[in-house]
């Protein structure tokens, strides 16, 4: 069977929110694009991200997500094709020729269904220019065995509170509601014994916005926050964290073990000068974010730069990857929230565009 060649000023690899950002950016200049999305639905991880709002807007940018997919259904210039991955990729003149391979799918359904949907079979994309849009990877705090993830009931992941914080508690603690929750921050970010010295920089705010709704829907509920600094994200923060600081307890200390108690887990930790222990029902690990699946291989294939902390791209550029016409987006350069990945997504589209606007010149005059 002889292979569909696609031919399109862009590809966007990635179809999470910052994919989805460049892909609509690049529609408002007049230039189309082909989104190629790994995973059988758009959205990433966000797609799983419910809204953080109590009495009003945190920004936690939960509901651009929606806004994004209906914007790219409306626009005939954006082609999608879901559980696709390129395998191979070539520079090709002035622009890139890349193979894509359909992938195997058991996830969950797609958010909507768009023009498009699965790579039906093996497939080459001409390009003009490629936006690796591939997010990050979130750390598996079972490499941290001190704090006993999979091990001591009632201990999980903030992904996992997030999968079940508009449902039941119940479940992450032993069948019980929860009235005594910790947060241990920084778990897998600004660790010397695992090489990450950096700052996964929106952990906080995500702990902390899943707190305030536990303690909205949960009135009682105790908060205690585990520590070594808090990040600001500008004005209105500021206050918001007043308020959160006389409604939880900020306990700046990374705890040294959890373990298993006859309540719930216990977290050991050093604090005015001695150790100190506190049971809790659940305890939350708020895991940082690390370099997209597969870094190492999407550079080699792309011929992409990597930052000092082993993401895609440059430490001195933006969107740069170190590659002609190939640009990187979203996560996939470094630690961002959700609204810093969609502007980026658009920076990178800006780029993108800069890069084809002589190319699409000579196809005008040829």
């Amino acid at each position: 069977m002889a292979v569909k060649t696609i031919k399109t000023p862009a590809v966007i690899i990635g179809g999470g929110v910052a994919g989805l950002a460049a892909a609509i950016d690049l529609s408002r200049r007049g230039l189309s694009s082909l989104v190629v999305e790994r995973g059988p639905r758009l959205g990433g991880r966000v797609a799983d991200f419910c809204c953080k709002a109590t009495d009003s807007c945190v920004r936690c940018g939960a509901c651009r997500l929606a806004d994004l997919v209906r914007r790219v259904a409306a626009r005939p210039e954006i082609a999608i094709y879901t559980s696709a991955k390129p395998v191979a990729a070539e520079a090709d003149g002035d622009g890139w020729r890349l193979t894509l391979e359909p992938q195997r799918n058991n996830g969950p359904a797609p958010v909507v269904e768009l023009a498009g949907g699965p790579l039906p079979r093996r497939s080459q994309v001409q390009a003009g220019a490629v936006i690796l849009a591939v997010g990050a990877t979130p750390f598996d705090p079972s490499a941290k065995s001190r704090f006993g993830y999979r091990r001591v009931p009632g201990v999980v992941s903030a992904l996992e509170l997030e999968g079940a914080l508009e449902h039941s508690l119940a479940e992450l603690a032993g069948g019980r509601d929860p009235r005594r929750v910790a947060f241990i921050q920084c778990v897998g970010s600004r660790d010397e014994s695992l090489g990450h010295l950096y700052c996964s920089r929106v952990c906080c705010g995500f702990a902390l916005r899943m707190a305030r709704v536990i303690q909205a829907r949960r009135p009682g509920t105790e908060i205690t926050f585990f520590h070594m600094d808090v990040q600001t994200y500008g004005r209105a923060w500021a206050g918001e964290l007043a308020e959160m600081r006389e409604q939880m307890n900020f306990v700046r200390a990374m705890p040294g073990e959890v373990t298993a108690g006859p309540g719930g887990p216990q977290v050991v930790y050093a604090a005015g000068g001695r150790s100190q222990t506190a049971e809790f029902d659940l305890v939350v690990l708020s895991q940082g974010m690390r370099p997209p699946v597969g870094a190492a291989a999407l550079s080699q294939l792309f011929a992409c730069t990597r930052t000092s902390d082993g993401f895609l791209g440059s430490d001195a550029e933006p969107v740069a990857s170190g590659a002609a016409g190939v640009f990187i987006a979203g996560s996939a350069r470094g630690p961002m929230s959700i609204v810093e990945s969609i502007e980026h997504g658009a920076v990178a589209a800006a780029a993108a565009a800069g890069h084809l606007q002589p190319l699409v010149r000579e196809a005008a005059h040829a």
